[in-house]
Formats: C-alpha cells, structure tokens, sequence
C-alpha cells in the first residue's frame, strides 16, 4: 500500500520522472509500456508473413510483425502501425486474436504482456530496412526453426484456432 507521500508522487509522475520512451542511466529501464503488439498476416494461400529482425534482441531471427505499444496509443493503432513501419503493407483490419502473458517470454525478463491480432493487408510488401532484413511468407507446415520470443507460440495458437475452419470449408 502506498503512503500518502508516495501516492502524491505517483500523482503527479504517472509514468514516472524520466520522459516517454526514454532510458534511465540510473536504474537502466526503459521507461516504456510493457505491452507489445504482434500481428499474424496470412494471405490467400494460408501462408503468414514473418520478417527476419535486423535489430536486437534476437537479431536474424524470425519473428510476427510487431513491437511496442507507444504512450497514448491504442493497441488497434499500434498493431496497424508497426504493420505498415515494418511490411510496407496497408492494415484493412485488425481483429484481436489472444494475449500471450509467458512469464518467460522475453530473453531478458522483462516480461512483457503480447497482444496478438489477425491483420488482413493490401498493398506492396516494402521492408523497413532498420529493424527488418528480409520479409518472406511461410506455411505453416514450413516455418523456420529460429522464431524469436514466444511467437512460435502464437503461430501455433492461430494453426490450431484455424485448422477446424479450413477443414469445413474442405
């Protein structure tokens, strides 16, 4: 429980006293939303879009389209954003899939919170050439062994929640 003192600085610091998205050399944190975004994109062939990470952690990795839900940001808006940062891509819709909460789902245990969407795209595939080394769609039956974070659990999540639905439609 917080005493009044504490509650007053809370009140007036939210976020903390060091600014948006910035870095504390004191107690080195990133003064951050600890909530990502991760979208599954699948096109007519039910293969989805990874993009191969040109930037830490995990560099050369694969891994979903996504990142950090920025300050004042929804998460609707952010998915769409860091779909069209890192794929070139235009979001026509976002629906939301499921949070994926690992304890260890982040290598150096931050534990961030994941929130998944299914995201149906138009447009030209267009790299972002900092965070982004290749762009390449997979089937499921054909991904790569080197998934970053927890995303093979999401994939693994949407092929089990859309294999029933491919069947019926068989």
């Amino acid at each position: 429980m917080l005493s009044d003192a504490e509650y007053k600085l809370f009140i007036t610091y939210p976020t903390g006293k060091i600014p948006k998205n910035a870095f504390c050399t004191c107690c080195s944190r990133l003064n951050l939303r600890h909530s990502t975004v991760e979208a599954i994109i699948p096109n007519e062939k039910n293969q989805i879009l990874l993009v191969k990470r040109a930037s830490a952690p995990q560099v050369g990795w694969w891994a979903l389209p996504g990142g950090y839900v920025d300050w004042n940001e929804t998460l609707e808006h952010a998915v769409r954003r860091e779909v069209q940062e890192e794929t070139g891509l235009q979001p026509v819709s976002a629906e939301f899939f499921k949070i994926f909460d690992d304890l260890d789902r982040d290598l150096d245990g931050r534990q961030n919170i994941g929130h998944c969407f299914i995201v149906q795209c138009r447009g030209t595939l267009q790299r972002q050439k900092e965070e982004v080394e290749e762009l390449r769609w997979f089937s499921l039956n054909d991904l790569p062994k080197n998934i970053a974070f927890d995303h093979g659990k999401m994939i693994q999540a949407w092929g089990d929640h859309v294999a029933p639905l491919v069947a019926k439609i068989d």
